[in-house]
């Protein structure tokens, strides 16, 4: 469910300037989770219809929502959420892990979204370190195909953290996500609310480490850049 919203993102939505809201509940455990207090199905902070209100009032000064979480997907009234933003004339993007592509071809079927960011965590193996459910690793490779080809715009995204995933790593992403318009190379900022400060650690990752990931895919993905 919805749980709360950020007023103004000048980061959230790659060209606009939004509306970020956050949907609790999620299915992954990433172990640097920076949003770990949303894991969980938590009680609203706003309701739907104060967002709708805020946003209402607002037409001429934001240009569209950034749906995020936890993981959207999961929530059951997200179809009507967004039905609900776009009928207020407001561009969306959906933040996802994936795991759910029967929604997200729903979603996109009914061209109810401008723009998706997935994350892809790690290459096939790894995925046990994020996932509660090993099932929901075949459905990854789903949602990248059905988001590659895609009439909107998009991009995957990784959080690199030197300490869970190496360059290796990064070769077999490309691999998965190979003919894509956009991948984006997080750099893994330590915060206090990491869910596994044991395996991430407290340093930040070496922007060397980023640029070579980004020489390695340059012949992969149209676009390799590093946020």
């Amino acid at each position: 469910m919805m749980y709360d919203y950020l007023p103004v993102s000048m980061v959230d939505y790659p060209g606009k300037i939004a509306t970020t809201v956050f949907v609790s509940g999620c299915n992954f455990v990433c172990p640097y989770c920076h949003n770990s207090q949303l894991i969980k199905s938590k009680k609203p902070v706003k309701s739907e219809a104060e967002f709708l209100e805020y946003l209402d009032k607002r037409k001429n000064l934001i240009d569209g929502v950034c749906i995020t979480g936890g993981e959207p997907t999961l929530w059951d009234g997200l179809y009507d959420f967004i039905k609900d933003i776009k009928d207020l004339g407001f561009s969306a993007k959906l933040d996802t892990n994936g795991s759910r592509p029967d929604v997200i071809e729903r979603i996109l079927n009914d061209d109810l979204v401008d723009y998706i960011a997935m994350d892809v965590k790690a290459p096939k193996n790894k995925y046990g370190l994020f996932v509660k459910n090993n099932e929901d690793i075949e459905k990854i490779v789903k949602s990248i195909n059905l988001i590659k080809n895609s009439r909107i715009d998009y991009e995957f995204r990784t959080t690199v953290n030197e300490n869970i995933l190496s360059l290796e790593d990064f070769s077999s992403i490309g691999d998965l996500i190979s003919g894509s318009r956009r991948y984006v190379l997080q750099a893994y900022k330590y915060s206090d609310g990491v869910l596994d400060k044991d395996l991430c650690g407290e340093k930040q990752c070496d922007i060397e480490f980023l640029k070579n990931i980004k020489e390695m895919l340059k012949d992969k993905v149209d676009k390799v850049l590093i946020r």
